[in-house]
């Protein structure tokens, strides 16, 4: 049975209520070899993840007081890293524990570059939105969803995203570590996913998608999210922990 081995990245400052809840999805991840790479660059170091690669030795903590960009930081862990394969693991979003597995197995059976979700849940705790958003989906009814309220508009046609849409949301990117050793990341905080995929696609590397249609990642909406997400369904809200059993909400200090 092939077990994949794979190094996990998670870009951090200044949000470290969230760690111990994604250190708990990385533990749960099935039929994979992980190590947790976490690059903090708040201003004192984080007493919490000190200690849990103390005792985890598959945990490598970075800390720069200097601050850099998200991009600067995803390179030097990847330059870190150990394994072949790499995994985005934001520090806000939930990942179930088929996730890994599920999307590794793709990549390595499609010998692909890199693979992200084209369509995927997502929940905005604020608004207390739970929704399925389709990359792919060209026209009908949408859930804008923006840091305060709820918006709808429907797509049509004429009001195309673009094709290239697809390949923004970067938190659930899996990739080979050949590639990005190739295409660093722009030293940005702010579309560095996008000229990464983009820069792989116009290298002819071979980046594919697949829909979560088992409840693979929930994708977090917050005040401090980077990116406007689109919902196409806007689904009941007992279902997530039908969906999500794992998945607990956590509070900011």
């Amino acid at each position: 049975h092939y077990m994949s081995n794979v190094s996990l990245i998670t870009p951090t400052a200044k949000r470290s209520h969230y760690l111990p809840a994604l250190y708990d999805c990385i533990c749960r991840q099935r039929e994979v070899n992980w190590e947790w790479l976490v690059f903090d660059d708040a201003p004192t170091p984080n007493a919490w993840m000190i200690a849990a690669a103390q005792t985890d030795p598959r945990i490598t903590y970075m800390h720069s007081s200097v601050p850099l960009s998200i991009g600067e930081k995803r390179n030097q862990m990847i330059e870190r890293a150990q394994y072949d394969y790499i995994a985005h693991f934001d520090d806000d979003d939930h990942y179930a524990p088929d996730y890994l597995r599920v999307m590794l197995g793709h990549l390595v059976q499609n010998q692909a570059d890199l693979i992200k979700l084209s369509a995927f849940y997502l929940y905005a705790p604020k608004q207390d939105f739970f929704g399925y958003m389709d990359l792919t989906a060209k026209t009908g009814h949408h859930y804008v969803l923006n840091r305060e309220e709820i918006e709808h508009v429907i797509f049509h046609d004429k009001m195309q995203i673009g094709a290239d849409f697809i390949v923004f949301y970067g938190f659930s990117y899996v990739y080979r570590r050949a590639a990005a050793v190739q295409h660093p990341f722009e030293p940005v905080s702010f579309c560095e996913d996008e000229y990464f995929a983009k820069a792989l696609l116009k290298d002819q590397c071979a980046v594919i998608t697949t829909p979560d249609t088992q409840g693979l990642c929930l994708h977090l909406v917050h005040g401090g999210s980077s990116s406007r997400c689109f919902s196409r369904y806007f689904l009941p809200n007992h279902l997530m922990p039908v969906i999500f059993p794992n998945y607990r909400e956590v509070i900011a200090p």
